[in-house]
């Protein structure tokens, strides 16, 4: 099978395809039709590229056809104003409403996180979307354990993330490991690829910023990843598989509060 079919009646021989291969596996023959090197399909990474580069519509990848992919709108720019203000809108959300997230907007925001780049388009992203109150109680109540168990056995560390403080306001009844949201993604993968770790990061951060589109806010769940990946215990519940890890955990549900200004940042840069 060919690493990619070429459709000659729609080529017209402009060479982006050749341009834009990551790989440089495309070519050209003779007549200036696209073709691949015989190295292509060890070498292809399934990325897209030639498909999506082609104005024509002239390239398919033997897994992915031009007429099935979706039209980049033309309109798809907003500008500059208006992307700047929706990320320096972003807040971390901690107050969560106590409605039940709609499974269409989650499944909306999981369809576009799975455009986030991997390294190499390696796509090892795994999720969990816990929706279940009463699942995700047990799963705190591993974090909490695993939080006892460092006040113990690492005092200082227990100290300086402030255990003692989460465990009490737990006992009280007060949740500061998840703050009550409704929803937990936990993002997962192979631990033998070098790129799962950047790519569940690039993930979860492109996720967090599509949430508000749908109504939705997020906050990192930096105890509970931290647990997931050294807590036998917690592993276990999650049923993460052999030879997957825990790289990010988000809460995800619709704000309590709104916000309505921006506060300052600044970027630490040395100019070279």
């Amino acid at each position: 099978m060919p690493a990619i079919i070429v459709d000659k009646d729609k080529c017209k021989k402009d060479k982006l395809c050749v341009m834009e291969c990551p790989m440089k596996i495309i070519s050209v023959d003779d007549s200036g039709i696209p073709q691949t090197l015989n190295t292509a399909e060890s070498m292809c990474i399934e990325c897209g590229h030639c498909v999506a580069v082609c104005p024509h519509g002239a390239l398919s990848l033997p897994m992915l056809k031009a007429e099935e992919c979706q039209d980049i709108h033309q309109q798809w720019n907003p500008g500059v104003t208006v992307i700047e203000n929706y990320f320096k809108g972003r807040r971390s959300i901690r107050r969560f409403k106590k409605d039940i997230v709609k499974k269409d907007d989650l499944m909306k925001l999981m369809e576009i996180a799975a455009y986030a780049p991997t390294g190499h388009n390696s796509r090892t992203v795994e999720y969990i979307v816990y929706t279940q109150k009463e699942e995700i109680h047990v799963l705190i109540k591993h974090v909490i354990d695993w939080m006892h168990t460092m006040i113990i056995n690492s005092p200082e560390i227990a100290k300086s993330m402030h255990f003692d403080m989460i465990t009490k306001a737990w006992e009280d009844g007060v949740d500061t490991v998840t703050h009550s949201a409704p929803v937990i993604i936990v993002a997962h993968g192979k631990k033998s690829n070098p790129n799962t770790q950047t790519s569940c990061t690039i993930a979860l951060t492109h996720l967090e910023l599509i949430a508000p589109a749908l109504g939705l806010g997020c906050c990192w769940a930096g105890y509970f990843s931290w647990c997931a990946m050294v807590y036998h215990p917690l592993k276990k519940a999650l049923q993460i598989p052999d030879g997957n890890n825990v790289y990010g955990t988000m809460l995800v549900g619709y704000p309590l509060v709104r916000y309505y200004r921006i506060p300052y940042r600044e970027a630490i840069i040395e100019w070279r």
